[in-house]
């Protein structure tokens, strides 16, 4: 393969994961807050958050809930208890991916 063939290649490879980078999913952020509200129908959690305000998260299939880095089942979560949420910002709605407990 000659030289001019390799650049090639390697330009191709660069624009392909460029692309595919552009593609990720949105923007994923963490807050702290404390629980003000849980639905087990719903599989629905409310948090307050300081200087953002009430945060209502419906749990998906593939979101966790943490303590001491161990999955532990949606019952954990009660009103008043600390928590870390981490959120995926899909459109309007936050979508959360993990929800450690905190203390």
């Amino acid at each position: 393969m000659s030289l001019s063939k390799v650049w090639i290649v390697i330009v191709l490879l660069v624009v392909v994961g460029c692309e595919r980078a552009e593609e990720s999913p949105t923007d994923t952020k963490a807050y702290n807050g404390t629980i003000a509200m849980v639905d087990a129908e719903a599989r629905e959690v409310h948090v307050e958050v300081p200087d953002e305000g009430t945060m209502e998260l419906a749990f998906t299939d593939t979101t966790q809930v943490l303590k001491n880095f161990l999955e532990v089942p949606f019952d954990s979560l009660n009103t008043d208890r600390k928590v870390r949420v981490e959120v995926v910002e899909t459109g309007n709605q936050p979508t959360p991916t993990t929800v450690t407990l905190l203390e």
